[in-house]
């Protein structure tokens, strides 16, 4: 930029001379945004509203009707995978729902386990009042549950060990603030 303003470029250099210019502006603004949110603490505020506007879309003010949203598959999945007999005729662990948590609920988008605890709490261990899906929204919600359940069921079918899953999850489905692990190994 100082060249051109001096004059010494050629012509074939004026428009990436253009480009820095416009570059500079655009990251000089940018900084000045973030101080000011910074020294204001308005950063905070602007992340605390993202986080409001994703629960707003997924999360639904009133309970929908049930239907089938996790495929019997999933759960066959994590039983072959654990090497669990069954699932048939077999009543789930206990584990099961911490796994659904972890895998589902807790990966989905930022804050979703959280609020759905905090909109359908424990009436005893293990019992809730409604199931967590019931709570998506039909528009946005419901949908991309769906489309992420399949995707943690078809690591799963191509996984044939439970801790080759769980390095495939963290990387395909990170929770927020999660180290990914590097496939070294692989």
């Amino acid at each position: 930029m100082e060249a051109r303003h001096a004059g010494v470029l050629r012509p074939q250099q004026i428009p990436i001379a253009e480009n820095c210019r416009v570059l500079s502006r655009a990251l000089m603004r940018t900084a000045i945004i973030a101080l000011v949110d910074e020294a204001t603490g308005y950063q905070r505020i602007r992340e605390e509203r993202a986080l409001a506007t994703i629960l707003e879309k997924f999360i639904a003010k009133e309970l929908q009707p049930w239907t089938r949203t996790f495929p019997y598959e999933f759960y066959d999945q994590i039983f072959r995978l654990k090497r669990w007999p069954g699932p048939d005729g077999v009543k789930r662990p206990s584990m099961i729902g911490h796994y659904t948590n972890d895998f589902v609920y807790a990966r989905i988008a930022p804050q979703v386990l959280e609020e759905l605890r905090r909109i359908n709490p424990t009436l005893a261990p293990g019992q809730r009042r409604h199931r967590r899906h019931q709570w998506f929204t039909p528009e946005l919600g419901h949908p991309r549950l769906r489309e992420h359940i399949a995707g943690v069921v078809a690591l799963m079918r191509a996984a044939s060990r439970w801790d080759a899953f769980l390095r495939s999850l963290r990387r395909a489905f990170p929770k927020m603030n999660e180290e990914v692990p590097l496939p070294l190994d692989e």
